[in-house]
């Protein structure tokens, strides 16, 4: 068990964790293979059902007509491939158009959080973000913005994670969608940019015609090529902050 860092220590600690090479920093598909005990946690409609929601796997029939997220039920790549907002009825020919290795879970219709968490004596938030996006694209966000860390609940069953020390939880709301054997912000899109406040996704098919206003507005361009994959018309190539 991790022991417990004094209040005072927990700024310097940030600081450490926040200049940790990211390049020595585990990525989910070695964590999966590293830590199988927690591979549950992998399982996104396992977390769902844990979590109390309305989900349930391709092949079952919706409890009731609305909109739904379908979604692979394993994706260790993350980027939100292949997840979408559908409309769903209690249908099995609703239910047929989709993969069988993918899952339906209630909408939440409520902002988008990423928080880093570290162990102490409980996990205690240290670094949050709100990311904006269309609810017809959940993929290619349009920016993510740093906020000041909220104190949600969390469900007990998370503190088995303890031993890991640091995790990334995302949030609908106050409503637990993906969490992370890792940190997902410091160590993930805000690796040394964690002083800056917005960051903007660059996608490559606006990255030329944007290039020069945000050039001339002060931004500040990092290379961060990702979402690279046959599936995603449009993958990243970076981030423009401030």
């Amino acid at each position: 068990m991790s022991k417990k860092i004094p209040s005072q220590d927990l700024v310097s600690k940030y600081e450490q964790i926040a200049n940790v090479n990211f390049e020595d920093t585990l990525c989910d598909i070695q964590i999966w293979e590293r830590y199988p005990k927690y591979r549950w946690i992998h399982n996104k409609l396992e977390l769902a059902i844990r979590c109390g929601y309305n989900a349930g796997p391709i092949g079952s029939v919706v409890t009731s007509p609305g909109y739904y997220c379908v979604r692979p039920i394993y994706n260790l790549f993350g980027l939100g491939i292949n997840a979408k907002k559908v409309w769903l009825e209690q249908k099995m020919k609703c239910i047929e158009n989709y993969h069988p290795s993918e899952f339906w879970c209630e909408w939440f219709d409520e902002s988008h959080y990423s928080i880093d968490y570290i162990w102490n004596d409980g996990w205690q938030p240290i670094f949050a973000t709100q990311g904006f996006n269309d609810d017809e694209d959940l993929i290619h966000f349009n920016y993510w913005k740093k906020i000041s860390p909220p104190n949600k609940k969390l469900p007990s069953f998370l503190d088995d994670l303890q031993d890991m020390e640091y995790i990334n939880i995302e949030f609908k709301g106050d409503n637990i969608i993906e969490v992370h054997l890792r940190l997902g912000n410091l160590h993930g899109d805000w690796y040394k940019l964690h002083d800056a406040n917005i960051l903007v996704p660059a996608w490559k098919s606006k990255y030329e015609e944007e290039a020069a206003t945000r050039e001339q507005q002060g931004w500040k361009f990092v290379s961060d090529v990702n979402h690279d994959f046959n599936n995603i018309k449009d993958h990243r190539l970076g981030f423009w902050y401030c």
